[in-house]
């Protein structure tokens, strides 16, 4: 067989063979694909809320034995918007290593669950389709006021607690609390609460002196991931009525009387409240004038239906029929509060003239009739020596 022939015969052959061989190979290279798989994925936040911005990681890894070269990575899906971009001439990913893919996903205004498909493309094989779920929830924090007053007094301090729960799947990071800046005296005026886990709650504390009818807006903010957030509540605050716990000072069994220089009125003062009343004090108001030994008669504290006596001294004119009294004391925060009690002193009495108005004293008159008695046994004796 000449040369030319046996030439032939092998380019024939070799002819035959390739196909063989290439499919051969891309056997291979489908198996050796085959190894790569996702072995992690992370999405911050987890849950979105509608208009989030999440951070999506995903890690590739290769279980087999032979590299595998990567053309291309990239998001696809329709319901969420991909920020970042598609990573393309990625290389090759060699036996037994991994390779992270970072992409950055915006949630449309729809809440559910939607499944973007991460697809990946394989320079010497087919491909890779990973379908991952990403949630977005409307839920925002929930905020309600515990221990909230039923009436507010002006000037008085009231504590409150203001409730926050978060309903939703996720924990939420950077709370603040703030109330308005208004007329009234609100502490603290900001509260950081940082992170509050999913179904849980926080109670904050706040104290309120109202000093007006302003309400206050409490504005909680908090991120979801890197999303700001904000819900607020509005407290209305009504001042003007009176607090039906506090302490109410009220004055019974008055007396009063009439001492040749001053008058002197005696009674019971009760705390009718259901708070206790501190540093109590009586005195006496114009058109009297308060006057020793007791222009003012420090009572003390009074717990409610606690009661205790006191006494007063004042003076006053002649034409003088009523006076009042005040009863003044001081709350647990150190609010002062009082009230007034109309006291009857009689029409036209004047204690400086009571003497000459009721004629002698039951004193006098003894010695009078004693000065009387020896005035008649003397005259007496005189006649009867004289008989």
């Amino acid at each position: 067989m000449n040369t030319g022939k046996i030439l032939f015969y092998c380019l024939f052959s070799l002819f035959l063979l390739l196909p063989l061989a290439g499919a051969e190979m891309q056997a291979e290279n489908e198996a050796a694909a085959a190894q790569i798989q996702v072995t992690d994925l992370t999405i911050d936040p987890l849950i979105l809320m509608p208009y989030d911005t999440a951070t999506v990681t995903i890690t590739l890894s290769n279980t087999g034995t032979k590299s595998v070269a990567i053309s291309g990575a990239e998001i696809q899906s329709k319901d969420v918007k991909v920020l970042s971009d598609d990573y393309g001439k990625v290389g090759a990913i060699g036996a037994g290593n991994s390779m992270s893919f970072t992409y950055t996903l915006q949630a449309g205004g729809v809440a559910g669950i939607f499944y973007p498909v991460l697809s990946v493309d394989f320079r010497d094989a087919n491909y890779l389709r990973y379908p991952f779920k990403v949630t977005v929830q409307e839920n925002p924090l929930e905020v309600s006021v515990l221990n909230k007053p039923e009436t507010w007094v002006e000037g008085k301090k009231e504590n409150i607690v203001i409730h926050i729960g978060n309903p939703r799947d996720n924990a939420v990071n950077g709370v603040i609390i703030t109330p308005s800046k208004g007329e009234h005296e609100i502490t603290p005026t900001s509260y950081f609460a940082g992170i509050i886990q999913s179904d849980n709650s926080l109670d904050i504390p706040f104290s309120i002196t109202p000093y007006g009818d302003e309400p206050v807006i409490f504005t909680i903010q908090y991120q979801n991931g890197i999303n700001q957030h904000e819900v607020s509540y509005t407290l209305p605050v009504i001042t003007g009525m009176k607090s039906r716990k506090q302490a109410d000072t009220v004055l019974s069994n008055v007396q009063v009387d009439v001492e040749r220089e001053f008058y002197r009125v005696t009674g019971d003062v009760t705390n009718a409240g259901l708070e206790n009343a501190n540093a109590v004090v009586i005195t006496s108001e114009d058109p009297a004038i308060p006057v020793f030994p007791y222009k003012v008669y420090a009572v003390g504290a009074l717990k409610p239906d606690d009661f205790a006596s006191f006494e007063v001294t004042f003076d006053a004119d002649v034409n003088v029929t009523k006076v009042p009294l005040k009863a003044s004391f001081k709350d647990d925060d150190g609010n002062e509060f009082s009230s007034i009690t109309q006291v009857e002193l009689g029409k036209g009495k004047d204690p400086k003239k009571q003497q000459d108005d009721e004629g002698l004293s039951p004193v006098i008159i003894g010695v009078l009739v004693i000065i009387a008695a020896g005035v008649m046994v003397a005259v007496w004796y005189s006649r009867k020596q004289r008989a």
